[in-house]
């Protein structure tokens, strides 16, 4: 193995100036810089920065834990972190949690072992009472943030969007345009934040109209993907045709579209159809979808930059970061009067 000794002895130069080299510090004049890079590279060397950055108490890495990856909505919250914490010279671990809490639990536990300088938590959709890995985070002086999600009871910041305005806008739509009976799909466990804000926004809304919202209606899924989407959205329709049926991300309303499309329904004629998210996929199916469109890049920027300012020990209070969300109206629905669809 090629040390810094090594590469100092090639280039005629003391192992404190090559040093200098190999960590871009200034000191060093341009001919020497240049032949100690010189050096280097003919003889292969490659500077230990995990090893550097221990012995700095700083691994330049950030740890960033997901639930999901097949849902296409975490694969853009990972695109644009990985390159946000790159703008600002850091390096992501990610690791995925499936929404499974003891799972998150290991990975955080696997983050401070690897001495990661932050954690960037995309909370799973169960509601959490064991609270002890965060507190092994601030033990080991690991700052963290929640992104999109939290967990109530966590003093931590938390960037995300809107979710009960934007349940609340969506259902405020379709009631617009007549629909009284809309059947919610939403996660096994409804009080998880995910759940929970979203199913506050649609009773709002009915609230509001001075219309009655039936908790019947909220369906609980025990996964949030397409086929669970797709089989619950059969079932729940033998036992009564709704007038719309939305759902706690735009993958578990496509499976509900296609179920619909496959038993006869006409969308949105007999049964609307409603998202949240705007994946890619929900504006280049078959039928686009109606949906709520969470500003991503917004979101994940203000992530890293919070993160960034823990890191740096800035001192301020804690804060929930809330991002307005966009309704995407699109043929899955119709068009509310006086805003124009998203074909």
């Amino acid at each position: 193995m090629v040390k810094l000794i090594d590469v100092a002895r090639k280039a005629g130069v003391s192992v404190a100036t090559a040093s200098l080299v190999m960590n871009s510090r200034p000191g060093v004049n341009k001919q020497t810089r240049v032949r100690v890079l010189k050096a280097a590279k003919e003889l292969g060397y490659s500077p230990n920065n995990r090893a550097r950055g221990l012995a700095l108490r700083k691994t330049n890495t950030i740890g960033l834990v997901v639930t999901d990856i097949e849902n296409p909505f975490f694969g853009s919250i990972i695109r644009y972190i990985d390159e946000y914490t790159r703008e600002v010279g850091y390096n992501l671990i990610l690791s995925i949690s499936n929404d499974d809490i003891d799972l998150e639990d290991q990975i955080i536990a696997t983050f401070i072992g690897e001495r990661v300088d932050g954690v960037i938590i995309i909370p799973t959709l169960f509601h959490r009472t064991d609270m002890s890995c965060f507190h092994q985070l601030e033990k080991h002086g690991i700052p963290y943030v929640f992104s999109t999600s939290f967990y109530p009871g966590v003093k931590c910041d938390c960037i995300m969007s809107d979710l009960k305005e934007g349940s609340y806008d969506l259902t405020l739509c379709l009631l617009g345009l007549g629909k009284r009976v809309i059947y919610m799909l939403v996660s096994y466990d409804r009080d998880a934040i995910p759940s929970k804000l979203r199913i506050e926004g649609c009773r709002k809304a009915f609230e509001e109209n001075g219309l009655c919202f039936n908790e019947d209606w909220i369906i609980e899924c025990r996964k949030t993907d397409f086929q669970n989407g797709y089989f619950r959205t059969r079932e729940i329709v033998k036992e009564k045709k709704p007038d719309a049926v939305i759902a706690i991300n735009d993958i578990l309303a496509l499976g509900a579209k296609k179920a619909l499309k496959e038993l006869g329904f006409r969308i949105p004629e007999d049964i609307a159809v409603a998202g949240y998210d705007d994946v890619i996929f929900s504006s280049i199916s078959e039928i686009p979808l109606t949906t709520v469109r969470q500003p991503l890049p917004e979101i994940c920027r203000k992530t890293v930059e919070v993160l960034m300012k823990r890191i740096r020990r800035r001192k301020s209070s804690m804060h929930f970061h809330m991002i307005t969300p966009e309704l995407v109206i699109r043929r899955s629905t119709e068009v509310c009067q006086g805003v124009t669809a998203h074909d």
